[in-house]
């Protein structure tokens, strides 16, 4: 049996993962903050923010160049926010590198669209 997802679902989890993070979370509360960052969207950072994910969507036309090396940048951002000791919910709400983070994911989700 092959478990290898499609490129339509494999779009369909890099466009969830990217409506996950952005300055709308601003107008939120700390527990919808807390599991859309922390949960949903780490997971879908190592997975479909992944080099290998971004390659396959873009040589199947799904996005375009500029798309694949913007999801590239922001995953980078958001390795870097968890190995600096940035990766909690203080840090996001008083660090510019967290509003970095959600300009980028906002960026991309209007290239999307």
């Amino acid at each position: 049996m092959d478990n290898e997802i499609t490129n339509r679902q494999l779009m369909e989890l890099f466009l969830d993962t990217i409506q996950r993070c952005g300055t709308h979370l601003y107008n939120m509360d700390d527990e919808t903050i807390e599991y859309e960052i922390f949960e949903e969207f780490d997971i879908g950072v190592v997975s479909f923010l992944h080099n290998d994910s971004l390659s396959k969507l873009y040589s199947a036309g799904l996005i375009s160049y500029e798309v694949m090396q913007k999801g590239l940048e922001l995953r980078q951002k958001v390795q870097d926010l968890q190995s600096s000791g940035l990766w909690n919910m203080e840090a996001l709400k008083r660090r510019n590198e967290w509003k970095q983070v959600f300009i980028l994911s906002d960026e991309i989700r209007t290239m999307l669209d």
